[in-house]
């Protein structure tokens, strides 16, 4: 009786070390490259202990918030230490650069992160597209971007900052032209 006592209780053990389960960090939703990591985009999984995997523990999320993707995150995915990470997420060349942009600037359907636009300088309220001529204080050419990020509508001015990605060779004229107002996103086939 002991014999069949201690049996059971070696096989409970291993059914039990076999079994045991860890929380850790996975994907809420899915997260863009380059995006910084909220609390909203995570949520704790309990998932089987195996060595052949490292995802981040769920008692480290505070560290996580704040980080930035490194790579594009799926939703429902466990998170592991290689998919954030404290950098910008911008490959080398980028920069990324904010457009304050009202309506009638960009589609009324709206922008989503990884899409591809056209930044096209638009004459403006004075019949010009702000070119100053050999200066180069702003483009006076369409720039391709990748739409990084879309913020919410600020509801006093109506303005909707986006983020985009463009050569680091266009950065600067962008930006000088963002800060005039006089342009227009266009939304490029997906592909292109």
């Amino acid at each position: 009786m002991l014999v069949v006592l201690l049996g059971g209780l070696l096989a409970f053990a291993a059914g039990r070390m076999l079994t045991s389960h860890a929380e850790v960090l996975a994907v809420a939703r899915d997260v863009q490259v380059g995006s910084t990591i909220t609390a909203d985009d995570l949520t704790v999984a309990n998932v089987p202990m195996d060595p052949n995997l490292s995802p981040i523990p769920a008692a480290e999320q505070s560290q996580v918030v704040g980080m930035v993707a490194q790579v594009p995150l799926t939703g429902g995915e466990m998170l592991t230490r290689a998919q954030v990470g404290a950098g910008t997420g911008l490959a080398a060349g980028e920069m990324l650069v904010a457009l304050p942009l009202k309506e009638g600037q960009f589609p009324a359907r709206g922008l989503a992160p990884g899409q591809q636009v056209l930044i096209v300088p638009t004459p403006g309220t004075t019949g010009s597209t702000g070119e100053t001529g050999a200066s180069g204080a702003t483009p006076d050419r369409p720039t391709e971007a990748s739409v990084a990020e879309v913020g919410p509508v600020n509801p006093t001015t109506q303005v909707t900052v986006v983020d985009v990605r463009v050569r680091d060779a266009d950065g600067p004229a962008v930006a000088r032209l963002a800060s005039t107002g006089s342009l227009a996103l266009i939304l490029l086939p997906t592909g292109r």
